[in-house]
């Protein structure tokens, strides 16, 4: 897509938007942080259940929310086995870094997330391995739309 087609559609986004989309960043960043603070010093102690909920906090689009810092708390909590962050992660790989139909999500979504399609392999499998009630769906998905390079790759990120 052109520079310019997106651009207008952004701007179409912003401008159907409008103020209901600022309203609804803005309550969505009051509910997501309050907790932050009391969860932050349970991570950092090493609770995955506070380092998922803390991931989730920052987990994935709008005011306040910072994929990146999302996924390094998910990621510590999954490596302590944490079936619910092993699935959030994969979905993150998918490139799938909106919960909500809010108008333009989607799209923007679309636009810009950054998927690793081995990297969602490795964490759905996880996932579905430590039962996981929607990471086997999603991994079947995924292996329906998974090319032969990135399959290679998903297989040995499994096996290691």
């Amino acid at each position: 897509m052109c520079y310019a087609v997106k651009l207008a559609t952004i701007a179409t986004i912003i401008f159907l938007t409008g103020c209901v989309g600022a309203a609804m960043s803005a309550s969505t960043l009051a509910v997501k942080s309050g907790p932050r603070q009391e969860l932050q010093p349970l991570a950092e102690s090493g609770d995955s259940a506070a380092q998922y909920e803390l991931g989730k906090s920052y987990c994935c689009m709008g005011v306040g929310f910072d994929t990146q810092t999302a996924t390094e708390w998910l990621c510590k909590a999954a490596r302590q086995g944490n079936a619910d962050a092993m699935y959030e992660l994969g979905r993150i790989y998918q490139g799938d870094v909106s919960r909500t139909m809010a108008p333009g999500q989607k799209l923007m979504q679309a636009m810009n997330a950054k998927e690793s399609r081995p990297h969602a392999y490795l964490w759905l499998s996880l996932a579905a391995s430590a039962d996981h009630p929607d990471a086997r769906a999603r991994l079947a998905k995924l292996k329906k739309n998974i090319n032969t390079n990135d399959g290679v790759i998903a297989n040995r990120l499994v096996e290691a």
